[in-house]
């Protein structure tokens, strides 16, 4: 060979001589290292050394260079199907480097003291674990990639299947498929995630080499801790996770105890970072009762409760900071409720009508929602727009992600006036300001009528205290929406109930008809506020079938494609003629109290809804528009309370507030944790979610359960246990799915329901013995005659509300009106009755709210998402969310 010649024309003439020779390469390669010729071995040998003297992994080791060329030339795919194994010490030497990168990595270790938050969510931020593993660790990815995303005899079949399907194109003639299938093939078969594609090899590969590398070093420890707080959080017992520690899937349980105080201490640090920030916040806060040892409640009483207030402070967006200035103007407008008139707190020809137009969209609405067949119907998404648009609105508030942070527990019990205090105190205190600096300015404070009467009746006995903080001037209270709520679905079951036997209009005969096994007497909010909305959308069903002309079944609705303007029309007629006093009180003096029955449920549900509506949209004008209406029920079924709440909101809003502190107010009503349009719940809502995840979730077990425990590692720190919760179920291919019941039959209980109302026609005013008797009086005076008239059960709380407060509102005025000059009158209450009328003998003849909420259905749903109604913007469950 002549001298001179360069390595690359060399290399072509070795090549060259191959091709000459007919040699292939994995010939020449399975020569060189099988061979015994010392010399073509020992160039083999020092080709597989080890070289710590070279500048990369390349140079130092030679089949690094051929597995990086393999790669990078695009071969490595096709490569991956012919890859069995490789040399010992190549892959030892690489899999140690991957290693070394890893543990040595210092975005893989958590350390306790520093760890915040926004850091532990960011580290499990999708996808970015597995590039960083896949970025430190390619070598040990591939190799572990290729063991798990290989297909087998199953899966190269399907992808056959596939590509004889797509090659055939658009022809007639049937593809011809080998029939015979092996054990392992009908294995695969049968496995519905495999066959779907759900099994994703990268989370199987991540789990291992955390393992891995937190088993060569402890402090290699992010994946580790993370599933560690997540088995923990989630009710694992402590064998398990000490169990899953060992094997190296997660830490201890005591890492995962400090990292709870740490993340409480973060989540305390945040919110007094928004409390010192000078944004206008609020803070809301109730009480949360544990009952502890309940199971040993014997005579000898070892059971115990735990009475302690948990809080929240919430920033409120587009709102100035407060001045002193206006702290001082609000003390200046105490007492002008004096020129207060009852027309004040009733409702105005003007809220009449847009409450009309409000019933007309929201039958619109339900009658496209629920409508069997509607799938079917010609530019449905179209109709559904426009009958979403016919709702009126006062002044929505624009969609934006609420900052809201738990500020933890406080072994307080603010169920009374020196609770309240005592939790305001201990708030301040918390938050880092002098009391001087504290009560300079208006700070907000929200939570159901007891807190705000507590507080009211408070700052009532403590008008010639020493300073402003004593007087309670600075604090704002709020009564939130989700409670007035919680007290209408009271006073609906409580008007409607009724008797299943007597009255076949009742909730209680539809409560038969739906096989409802829950208990009348232990009534929770999910159960009756689903059986409230099964009611209303059968009677609007019932009344729809007869307006189209035609229709006599339930059935045939569903070859039904009617127009937007037949929708409005036919919604229209529903709206004058089945939910109007008007059109009960014409029923009723015909003698059909069946119908009238009806009809004021009809109303009384229909302002629920409206109300519901309100919420999910931020609409405080419309919220504030039912508190007229609902101030009436409540006075009319007793349930005083909340009809002087009514009344103190609205008395307040029209002469006591200042622009700035009303607009601050009307947005302290109401929580979006999305951003996102219709998606807004009550800010009491938001706490009691709170209280379930410390008192039914994140709660310890057994002797654990302390307030200490709970306020160090269990109350402030639930909103980022739920964030991480979820985002590492999502992570490992746990999707969100809804919780309604996937049992219930949602249109054949409609057919049902509406059957048995057409059969008895609910629709038409009738006079053949439809009268409904209330019960007797519980006690019977000596005056009582025989001829006396029998009452009907059949009222209208409206009327009755409005007469009872005639005499009631000059009073609230008077118990309630600051004079500037001998302070706060003495409180009087009205006695706690209501109208022997609306018996039932069930827990809501009680006055007082007989509903729970202790489950996470009564607590949550999908908070408004999808535009049915805003279904779920109050709780209550989701089951008629998305029903088609």
């Amino acid at each position: 060979m002549e001298k001179g010649l360069s390595s690359e024309m060399r290399l072509h003439l070795i090549f060259s001589l191959m091709m000459y020779l007919s040699v292939s390469v994995r010939q020449l390669i399975h020569l060189m290292f099988t061979t015994d010729i010392p010399s073509v071995f020992r160039r083999t040998s020092i080709f597989m050394g080890l070289f710590e003297s070279g500048k990369n992994l390349e140079a130092q080791f030679g089949p690094a260079m051929l597995f990086s060329l393999w790669r990078d030339r695009g071969r490595w795919p096709r490569a991956q199907k012919h890859l069995r194994t490789m040399t010992v010490p190549c892959a030892h030497e690489l899999a140690l480097q991957d290693s070394n990168r890893l543990i040595n990595n210092p975005d893989l270790r958590i350390k306790m003291k520093t760890l915040t938050i926004h850091k532990l969510r960011t580290l499990l931020h999708p996808q970015k674990l597995i590039e960083v593993f896949k970025d430190l660790a390619p070598f040990m990815w591939q190799i572990m990639h290729t063991f798990c995303a290989s297909p087998n005899n199953h899966r190269r079949r399907r992808a056959a299947e596939a590509d004889a399907v797509e090659a055939m194109g658009d022809s007639d003639e049937d593809v011809l498929m080998p029939d015979v299938e092996s054990e392992d093939e009908k294995d695969w078969a049968d496995d519905p995630n495999l066959e779907a594609g759900e099994a994703d090899p990268d989370l199987a590969i991540l789990l291992s080499l955390g393992m891995l590398v937190f088993v060569r070093n402890r402090a290699t420890n992010v994946l580790p801790l993370i599933l560690g707080l997540f088995f923990k959080i989630s009710g694992t017992s402590s064998r398990v996770v000490q169990m899953l520690s060992n094997a190296g899937v997660c830490v201890s349980g005591d890492p995962v105890e400090r990292l709870k105080v740490r993340i409480s201490e973060d989540a305390i640090k945040l919110a007094v970072e928004l409390i010192t920030s000078g944004q206008v916040f609020f803070t809301i806060f109730d009480n949360i009762n544990i009952f502890l040892r309940k199971s040993q409640q014997r005579l000898a009483n070892t059971n115990d409760m735990i009475n302690a207030t948990n809080c929240a402070v919430i920033g409120v967006d587009d709102i100035e900071p407060f001045i002193p200035a206006d702290l001082a103007e609000k003390l200046a407008l105490r007492g002008n409720r004096a020129q207060a008139k009852p027309a004040d707190i009733l409702p105005t020809p003007e809220d009449d009508e847009i409450v009309g137009r409000s019933f007309v969209a929201l039958i619109a609405e339900i009658i496209v929602a629920y409508c069997p067949g509607d799938g079917k119907w010609e530019g449905r998404k179209d109709i559904a727009a426009a009958v979403t648009a016919m709702m009126p609105l006062d002044r929505p508030l624009p969609p934006v992600k609420t900052d809201g942070r738990p500020f933890g527990l406080f072994d307080v019990n603010e169920g009374s006036k020196k609770g309240v205090v005592k939790v305001l105190q201990s708030v301040q205190e918390r938050s880092t300001l002098s009391q001087k600096i504290w009560t300079s300015i208006s700070r907000i404070f929200v939570g159901d009528w007891l807190t705000s009467n507590n507080l009211r009746g408070a700052r009532r006995d403590r008008t010639d205290d020493v300073n402003a903080m004593e007087r309670l001037e600075y604090a704002d209270e709020l009564s939130a929406p989700w409670h007035f709520a919680l007290q209408a679905t009271h006073m609906v079951m409580r008007t409607h109930y009724g008797h299943a036997v007597e009255d076949p209009a009742s909730l209680a005969a539809h409560k038969g008809l739906l096989n409802r096994k829950w208990d009348v007497n232990k009534p929770n909010y999910a159960a009756a506020k689903s059986l409230i909305r099964h009611s209303l959308i059968v009677r609007i069903y019932t009344a729809l079938c007869p307006v189209i002309q035609g229709f006599t079944l339930y059935s045939q609705l569903a070859g039904w494609s009617p127009t937007l303007e037949d929708i409005q029309t036919i919604a229209l007629v529903i709206s004058n003629d089945f939910a109007t006093a008007t059109a009960a009180r014409k029923a009723q003096t015909a003698g059909d109290d069946w119908m009238a029955h009806s009809i004021y449920f009809i109303r009384d549900s229909l302002f629920f809804m409206l109300f519901e509506k309100a919420v999910s949209f931020a609409d405080a004008g419309q919220l504030i528009r039912v508190l007229k209406y609902w101030g009436l029920a409540f006075r009319g079924v007793g349930q005083h309370n909340y009809a002087r709440e009514c009344a103190e909101v609205l008395v307040r809003w029209r002469y006591e507030l200042t622009d700035k502190l009303r607009s601050a107010l009307e947005r302290s009503w109401f929580v979006n944790r999305f951003g996102k349009p219709g998606r807004w719940i009550p800010s009491d809502l938001y706490l009691e979610q709170l209280n379930y995840w410390v008192k039914r979730v994140y709660i310890a077990s057994g002797s654990g359960v302390t307030v200490q425990y709970i306020m160090q590692k269990g109350s402030a720190c639930v909103e980022a246990f739920r964030d991480i919760s979820h985002m590492v179920a999502n992570f490992f291919g746990d999707p969100d799915r809804a919780r309604r019941s996937k049992e219930m039959k949602f249109h054949q209980d409609i057919e049902a329901l509406v059957s048995e109302m057409q059969r008895r026609k609910f629709h038409v005013v009738s006079t053949e013995g439809h009268f409904v008797p209330a019960p007797p009086p519980k006690k019977t005076t000596k005056k009582t005659t025989a001829d006396a008239s029998p009452r009907s059960a059949v009222v209208d709380v409206f009327v009755k509300g409005s007469e009872e407060w005639n005499s009631k509102f000059e009073e609230f005025i008077r118990s309630t009106t600051y004079d500037k000059e001998l302070g706060y009158p003495l409180s009087t209450t009205a006695a706690d009755t209501g109208s022997d009328v609306l018996r039932s003998g069930t827990a809501f003849d009680n006055t007082k709210n007989p509903l729970t909420f202790e489950s996470y259905a009564d607590l949550h749903g999908n908070d408004g998402e999808g535009g049915n109604m805003g279904v779920s913007a109050l709780g209550g469950g989701d089951e008629f969310y998305g029903v088609e």
